[in-house]
């Protein structure tokens, strides 16, 4: 004789339910790859410009060689948060974690905030060379836009 099962005897029965994997999109890893390689040369200047790197300062004029040996200490500590959460970020993006998204909005602000702190300094001539500013943020902005529409596609986990 049978009989019929209670919700929780049925529940006890039943396969549990388990997200789906989503398969990694190709230009996932073409976008990440390409990303750690920026944001690796990002640091390299970065820690290159801190500690005065001959062969790296040698290829600057004179005028900013002294000006980037007299930038103050929370200008560069507000420059490494935005290289180094940057790397971290892209790192994460290529592992498909989550966070990411959040390690590349706090690069895209740390880097807003470094432009604007380094450009409202006096500085060299030479220095003034907004064109590359603007092109650091929109690649960060377009990097961050990237990472959050593959986290809520349910690409990144």
């Amino acid at each position: 004789m049978e009989r019929d099962l209670d919700f929780s005897q049925a529940a006890a029965l039943a396969q549990p339910a388990q997200k789906p994997v989503l398969k990694a999109p190709w230009h996932l890893f073409l976008i990440g790859a390409a990303a750690v390689l920026w944001n690796a040369l990002g640091v390299f200047g970065f820690l290159a410009t801190l500690t005065q790197f001959p062969p790296y300062m040698a290829q600057f004029p004179e005028e900013s060689r002294i000006y980037w040996a007299n930038v103050p200490l929370w200008t560069f500590s507000i420059w490494g948060v935005a290289v180094l959460s940057a790397l971290v970020g892209s790192i994460l993006l290529l592992r498909r974690q989550g966070h990411a998204v959040k390690m590349l909005a706090v690069s895209v602000t740390a880097t807003i905030f470094s432009m604007a702190a380094t450009y409202s300094q006096p500085a060299a001539e030479a220095d003034q060379n907004r064109v590359v500013a603007v092109c650091v943020i929109v690649v960060a902005l377009l990097l961050l836009n990237y990472a959050f529409h593959m986290a809520k596609r349910g690409i990144l986990r």
